[in-house]
């Protein structure tokens, strides 16, 4: 396997790390593109789209590259008229097309964790030469289970009871996860449902990708939204996914992914969902 830096795309052009594997042994016309989550620069968080990026390079013998969306890590802001969401599927375009026209790349594999992942989402939408995404806590909704699932628990729970009580009488004081890691709230970027597509308008989208038989692998850490291994297929029932979709269900691991357990765990089951694809 060999990196090298890359600068791709339109002035200011797009930063980012290309992985191709020994001559001779790559896949011609498959390419895995991975995306940043947030404001966190191309290494991914807790260097996780780094570790997948070598990973599924040298066990699947395609090019992965991992860049910096504009006004993000190494790669320049640019002035532009477009929304942030059209921005960062431009972008990802703009690399597409860079290796479809340097490399040779024919099909490409999005790979995002939450904002990262929606964009993935959205590019598939808007370009047929994406043939699968992989998305960590991507977008979903609630059911009906969901709420069983959170409020179950808590009503037959002495600990909460007694918690909330001390709370209420200030005997207990509260505290945010911010406090807990010392890192500022502002600097988290976490699942915001509120800010979803209308939940008809996704499940419109999934039916057009699953038509044009794109794969999906959708992972998902416990949240108070995401609290159940089918959430996602219960949410989108009408989408008929069949084979074309892989749902793993972490319900002890962080949004990012902070345990190297995790992580080891979610690139083993990446490398061979991509391998089963090229």
């Amino acid at each position: 396997m060999r990196e090298k830096t890359l600068s791709m795309g339109q002035a200011p052009s797009l930063q980012g790390i290309i992985c191709e594997p020994s001559p001779g042994t790559s896949s011609p016309n498959t390419a895995m593109i991975l995306l940043n989550s947030g404001v966190i620069h191309r290494v991914g968080s807790c260097r996780l789209s780094v570790s997948l990026a070598r990973a599924v390079c040298q066990a699947a013998n395609i090019i992965t590259v991992r860049f910096d969306f504009s006004g993000i890590g190494e790669s320049d802001a640019r002035r532009s008229a477009l929304t942030a969401d059209e921005v960062a599927v431009a972008e990802v375009i703009e690399v597409m097309n860079y290796l479809a026209q340097h490399k040779k790349i024919e099909r490409f594999i999005l790979y995002g964790l939450c904002s990262g992942a929606y964009a993935s989402y959205r590019t598939a939408l808007k370009d047929p030469r994406v043939i699968a995404i992989a998305q960590i806590d991507g977008y979903c909704y609630s059911s009906w289970k969901t709420y069983w699932h959170h409020f179950a628990p808590r009503l037959f729970s002495t600990a909460r009871w007694t918690s909330l009580i001390k709370r209420l009488l200030g005997l207990k004081k509260s505290v945010s996860g911010a406090a807990v890691s010392g890192i500022e709230a502002k600097f988290f970027e976490v699942p915001n449902f509120g800010n979803f597509p209308p939940q008809a308008q996704v499940t419109d989208g999934l039916s057009q990708l699953v038509k044009r038989q794109v794969r999906f692998f959708n992972l998902f850490c416990r949240s108070e939204h995401y609290n159940y291994a089918n959430q996602f297929k219960d949410c989108f029932s009408a989408v008929k996914f069949g084979s074309l979709l892989e749902l793993l269900y972490l319900p002890n691991a962080s949004h990012i992914l902070a345990e190297p357990e995790d992580r080891a765990l979610v690139i083993d089951r990446l490398v061979r969902w991509v391998k089963s694809i090229v």
